[in-house]
């Protein structure tokens, strides 16, 4: 996400109506990058580096020919893990061409097919590349409906593609016992389905070996979670893009290292930051001026995501997987309620005691957009100030990044 990827989208970009040129392409770029990044982790062992690390790693096995799961960005990738299985979301998927201002092929592929400008562009951009036959050992799809309704129809178009049944998850909008259970038989038939459509068995250690790596992150998160608020570590803000990518689709040993090295650093003095912010829902995986206001080197530093901590009230239980990963699911704080989300953002804003929020409203995603006003009324209670900002995370020409800057700017003069 740099002028790097940009300049070397260029590259790809001449290749575009070669696919076999410009996969491989893709594979030796990610790969490179890749290998820069593990050097620098492994020199720098600090949190943001260990998390770049670990959500590149997610996006280049889509091009490295490793057997792949294509999921959504809430599928509980678990269960992916006792097949063998190294899961990528279409999201993640997308994000990486916006970041090489190579959306625009994908997007007209799938518009060709028929898929309305009005879709998400996360959708029409994952769907897009699959059509174009970008990527190459796709085992499995898999999808929940949270909150999203168009995930499914366009898994179900992704599935087709690669000639594979969809794995799909209908998760209720409610926590309660009769939920879990649901939930659960419908893993447990996900499992099944999976031995006999890639004719091997589940491997229950793996699964577990998953799990007891999910619950050393997400324990050590939680430990170190009123030292973070106290004194939040600097980032940019498309590293926060990159922490609940990594956090959702592949917990890992490389995000195992960073919440390792996170709370080694918080044991020292953290940089002073001036104002901070809460950021909700995305944000452009594209370079653009959001970058450039919220970068780690700014006086406005956005601490915390709402994505990165929707797992908060969620405990591994690796003696019982599958009840434990409906849980997850269920008590998503964004799956139920306004209401329960706004309190949610609500503990996050005072927690990290921020000076203002941001809700970036992606065209095409009714679920965030169309709450954004009962949202924005929660944090007038608490006078907090509140931007709603319009934008496309992935198409980086369907918007100006002038009026990004006028509109934030006029929010931070407000606050200083």
């Amino acid at each position: 996400m740099s002028r790097k990827s940009v300049a070397y989208g260029s590259l790809v970009r001449l290749f575009w109506k070669r696919p076999t040129a410009a996969r491989k392409l893709l594979k030796f770029g990610v790969g490179l990058e890749l290998a820069r990044r593990k050097a620098v982790a492994a020199v720098k062992n600090d949190f943001s580096s260990w998390i770049d690390l670990s959500a590149l790693s997610i996006v280049a096995s889509a091009f490295s020919g490793e057997e792949i799961a294509l999921v959504n960005l809430f599928f509980p990738t678990e269960i992916m893990a006792g097949f063998g299985l190294k899961c990528v979301s279409a999201e993640g998927l997308a994000g990486t061409l916006a970041a090489m201002h190579l959306e625009d092929f994908a997007l007209a592929r799938a518009e060709a097919m028929g898929v309305s400008k009005n879709t998400c562009s996360f959708h029409r951009a994952g769907l897009g590349l699959n059509l174009l036959k970008m990527l190459r050992n796709v085992k499995a799809v898999a999808v929940t409906n949270m909150l999203c309704d168009g995930n499914i129809p366009a898994f179900r178009t992704m599935a087709q593609l690669h000639g594979v049944e969809p794995v799909v998850l209908d998760v209720p909008r409610t926590f309660d016992q009769s939920g879990i259970e649901y939930v659960s038989r419908q893993l447990e038939n996900a499992v099944y389905e999976l031995e006999n459509q890639l004719n091997r068995k589940f491997d229950h250690r793996k699964f577990e070996e998953q799990l007891k790596v999910e619950s050393e992150i997400f324990e050590t998160l939680r430990e170190i979670y009123p030292k973070l608020c106290e004194r939040p570590v600097k980032l940019h803000l498309y590293q926060h893009v990159n922490l609940l990518y990594a956090l959702h689709v592949g917990p890992d040993v490389y995000m195992l290292r960073a919440v390792r090295s996170l709370r080694k650093q918080l044991e020292t003095p953290t940089e002073h930051i001036d104002k901070r912010f809460l950021w909700m829902h995305l944000s452009p995986y594209y370079d653009n001026v959001l970058n450039e206001i919220f970068s780690k080197h700014s006086r406005y530093t956005v601490v915390a995501c709402e994505l990165s901590w929707d797992w908060m009230d969620w405990k591994v239980d690796v003696n019982h997987p599958f009840k434990s990963i409906a849980e997850k699911l269920l008590l998503n704080p964004l799956l139920s309620t306004v209401d329960r989300r706004a309190q949610f953002a609500k503990k996050l804003a005072l927690d990290f005691r921020v000076d203002g929020v941001i809700h970036f409203n992606h065209l095409g995603c009714k679920q965030s957009s169309g709450s954004v006003e009962l949202v924005k009324r929660a944090f007038e209670e608490l006078k907090i100030p509140f931007l709603s900002l319009d934008g496309d995370c992935v198409d980086h020409t369907n918007g100006s990044a002038e009026q990004f800057k006028t509109r934030v700017e006029a929010f931070l003069e407000m606050i200083r």
